[in-house]
């Protein structure tokens, strides 16, 4: 995909979700990103069992609700022709597509809510967000990921509903665990993930200054003392 065409894509679903002043900060983020980026995570692992929690009992209490699964760019121009926005409010979901990350949705009407990708390859990790640590691909293991809720219905249970959903879709593609990495400043995601009785792998620290990258691991407690 070309870059800059891709970069403009970004900007301009920025520029709509929250205006001018979103759109610098998250410019001026970007280019102390590319010089300098320091970051570290919760690793979690969690073991996937075939989900006996109702539906109706998780679904969101807001009206048509529904639950998509997007593993290529064909299904996604399908779900665009079909009314449903995707690829214009992710911007770079054909290149992760056509890498095979799968793409969990949420959708309000035809307005997309809640958005977690999963990678059940390394190709397909390698078009998510660069955290490098070990996962068993051939031994039923897949990463999920870089979620992001429309701020419109936030605290509305889409996370929620949603990973129900992604998971009886996991457990039936021979699935049996699925792992996260969190960035330790974001706690919702955080507090949702331990819910579902996760095991703490680690806390994995990045460090990348321009083209130097370096990654570390250190176990932690169950109750993640420091």
């Amino acid at each position: 995909m070309n870059r800059p065409a891709e970069l403009y894509r970004k900007a301009k679903h920025t520029y709509r979700e929250g205006g001018v002043l979103l759109l610098l900060r998250r410019g001026l983020g970007l280019l102390r990103y590319l010089l300098f980026d320091h970051r570290a995570y919760y690793l979690y692992s969690i073991v996937l069992e075939q989900d006996q929690i109702p539906e109706h009992a998780v679904k969101p209490p807001i009206g048509n609700v529904s639950h998509r699964i997007v593993s290529s760019s064909k299904e996604a121009v399908i779900l665009e022709e079909e009314g449903f926005e995707f690829s214009s409010r992710v911007p770079d979901a054909r290149r992760r597509l056509d890498a095979g990350a799968i793409a969990t949705c949420v959708f309000i009407g035809h307005e997309l809510g809640n958005i977690v990708w999963v990678a059940t390859s390394q190709q397909a990790r390698d078009s998510l967000p660069d955290t490098p640590f070990e996962i068993d691909f051939s031994g039923g293991e897949c990463l999920s990921g870089d979620a992001w809720t429309n701020p419109k219905f936030r605290r509305a249970g889409l996370l929620t509903y949603g990973d129900i959903k992604r998971r009886q879709f996991q457990v039936s593609q021979g699935i049996q665990v699925s792992s996260w990495a969190i960035d330790r400043r974001n706690i919702p995601p955080q507090r949702f993930v331990e819910r579902l009785d996760p095991r703490i792998r680690a806390e994995g620290r990045r460090l990348r200054i321009l083209w130097w990258r370096s990654w570390r691991e250190r176990p932690l407690p169950s109750d993640r003392g420091e």
